[in-house]
């Protein structure tokens, strides 16, 4: 076992080196790594590995990284689930020399249908319960292979999504366990979309990160979306901070822009009235024309007042002066 366990730590340490050097698994386009990687990932797969070796070794962090690589994707993929499926086996082989007490009561009693089959039921209970919390601490040690400040973004996004879970459970029926398992993956994945997405430029990452975390924690329905897979996370990261808010806030800001926009129409016509006169050809004394023209001398320099002179249910008489030949008259 020593012997493999050194050869695996080998290959690990190659693995992670071709990770650090490229800045990624995306990066690693060139041929002869491709055809490296694949070669090793191949010696992995024909070593006789168990559940031990695989937890001291912790191979499987680094394997998982080179599951979205285009070329050698299938194999880490197929290489993974295959330890997966030992662990599981192993741990089924354990469950069965070391039943849980509630079972082997039930065992023994066989006291009646009801009381075995409740029996059965916890068992698989904790069976779901153990592969969950294994792949949670799977996704949990990859953190602890990323950069500090990404480490750190995945743990704040897993806090903030986690939140979502208690109102998961009461109002929608999720399982806790599964929920818990979504979040740790979804922080993951919305992680590594901002880090394809701005690559090494740190400053853009962390904006985008802090907005992102800001907006998901004041958004409940968000989280929500985002827990439940409704929301992809290359989509999510796509998003502007605007399309983040939540409707009551989208529509506080829609109504201010709305009010903006209104306030800018009623001033329109007076902040553009030259303008609008040059444009129409108003100028000189025209700007200063009246809505009524004299009749004896047609200057249109004139100016006009109102009075209710009859009942009131009539319409009301125009007083009308002429500025230029001092000339009155009336209508209504």
């Amino acid at each position: 076992m020593a012997n493999v366990i050194r050869q695996i730590e080998l290959i690990k340490a190659s693995l992670s080196k071709k990770l650090t050097s490229a800045g990624g698994v995306n990066s690693l386009t060139e041929d002869a790594d491709v055809e490296s990687i694949n070669d090793m990932l191949q010696k992995l797969d024909l070593l006789n590995v168990n559940l031990e070796i695989l937890t001291k070794t912790l191979i499987g962090t680094i394997v998982s990284k080179y599951k979205k690589h285009e070329m050698v994707g299938s194999t880490a993929k197929a290489l993974v689930k295959k330890w997966k499926l030992i662990a599981k086996q192993t741990h089924q082989q354990q469950q069965k020399k070391h039943p849980p007490v509630a079972a082997a009561a039930a065992a023994v009693a066989r006291t009646s249908k009801s009381a075995s089959t409740s029996s059965e039921s916890k068992s698989k209970k904790l069976e779901r319960r153990s592969s969950t919390n294994t792949a949670t601490a799977e996704m949990r040690e990859e953190w602890n292979s990323l950069q500090p400040y990404r480490a750190t973004t995945c743990q704040k996004l897993h806090d903030i999504l986690i939140q979502s879970k208690s109102r998961l459970v009461k109002e929608e029926g999720y399982n806790p366990g599964a929920i818990m398992h979504l979040v740790v993956e979804r922080a993951t994945d919305i992680e590594q979309s901002i880090q394809n997405k701005f690559l090494s430029n740190k400053p853009d990452y962390l904006t985008k990160a802090r907005s992102l975390c800001f907006n998901i924690k004041k958004n409940e329905s968000l989280a929500h979306q985002i827990v439940l897979g409704q929301l992809p996370a290359k989509a999510l990261v796509d998003l502007s901070s605007e399309e983040l808010v939540d409707d009551k806030r989208r529509k506080e800001i829609e109504g201010q822009k709305k009010k903006a926009m209104d306030a800018n129409l009623l001033d329109w016509d007076a902040q553009n009235e030259d303008k609008i006169n040059k444009m129409c050809g108003i100028t000189g004394d025209a700007l200063k024309a009246s809505l009524f023209t004299c009749h004896r001398c047609k200057s249109i320099k004139t100016t006009h007042t109102q009075k209710q002179t009859r009942s009131a249910d009539e319409p009301m008489t125009v007083f009308v002066l002429c500025l230029n030949c001092n000339y009155r008259w009336k209508f209504s």
